[in-house]
């Protein structure tokens, strides 16, 4: 039994669940005490009217289990839309954080402008017609989400494991329904930039060479804003170089959170 620093992680989606972490974030459970987290109506997680899901709503769910937890200071890791949501958090409650980690993420909705840009040298003409349904709130049913996770899940990912893509887009429970409202809803609201400056909190920034959907721009923006920043670029991933980079993944964030105290 030895004190740990405390990490919550909050994953990506919306619609999406903690399962898309595991095993990768596992060997982190050397140093850190780990503490999953699926956001209100994702996951394991009650239902609830997906209005009241925004992202300072998500912010501050964050807030009420560090206070539950009787946590003083934590770290705080945030994927894809949980980064988003971590940078909420990061402006609202900055003297709650010992650290920040930002996983392929991004500081507002122009990440999907450039996202289309890069589909466009990646993407085949089935997946550009495509993506759209999902990130513009267009997905009917869970058929029609299925199909567009067959047809675009492997853009995520820059070395193509068949059996890799289909074990790990399996794992997470869905949740269409907040899924849907929050890209029609509120990302094209989403806008963390002026507040990111205020934020003197020490952050580590995860960028990949092959991430389309929050490309490496995104990241550079991020560590351009936040005055107390790094930002370290995977060059053999996409959107998930804590699955296809798991090892170097796990060394830079663990050296990160515990650095001196190893």
């Amino acid at each position: 039994m030895r004190h740990r620093p405390v990490c919550i992680v909050v994953h990506g989606g919306p619609g999406s669940d903690h399962a898309d972490f595991k095993p990768w974030l596992s060997p982190l459970a050397n140093d850190l005490q780990i503490i999953y987290m699926d956001l209100r109506s994702n996951g394991q997680s009650d239902r609830v009217d997906p209005a009241i899901c925004t992202l300072e709503q998500l912010a501050d769910d964050i807030e009420a289990l560090r206070i539950y937890l009787g946590l003083e200071k934590f770290t705080l890791l945030g994927h894809s839309f949980g980064g988003m949501v971590a940078q909420v958090y990061a402006a609202r409650y900055p003297e709650s954080l010992n650290k920040l980690v930002l996983v392929c993420t991004a500081p507002s909705y122009d990440f999907y402008k450039e996202a289309l840009t890069y589909a466009q040298k990646v993407a085949s003409p089935e997946q550009l017609q495509f993506i759209p349904d999902l990130f513009e709130g267009r997905i009917e049913d869970e058929p029609h989400l299925i199909r567009w996770w067959d047809l675009c899940y492997d853009l995520y990912f820059h070395t193509h494991d068949e059996e890799l893509m289909r074990e790990t887009g399996n794992r997470p429970i869905g949740s269409l329904e907040v899924s849907n409202y929050t890209f029609k809803h509120f990302m094209p609201q989403y806008d963390v930039r002026p507040k990111l400056p205020s934020v003197h909190v020490e952050t580590l920034i995860v960028g990949a060479k092959y991430d389309w959907i929050t490309p490496v721009s995104q990241s550079e923006e991020i560590y351009r804003l936040l005055p107390k920043s790094r930002l370290v670029i995977f060059e053999h991933s996409g959107h998930m170089p804590f699955i296809e980079e798991n090892e170097g993944f796990i060394d830079l964030v663990s050296g990160f959170i515990v650095g001196e105290q190893k």
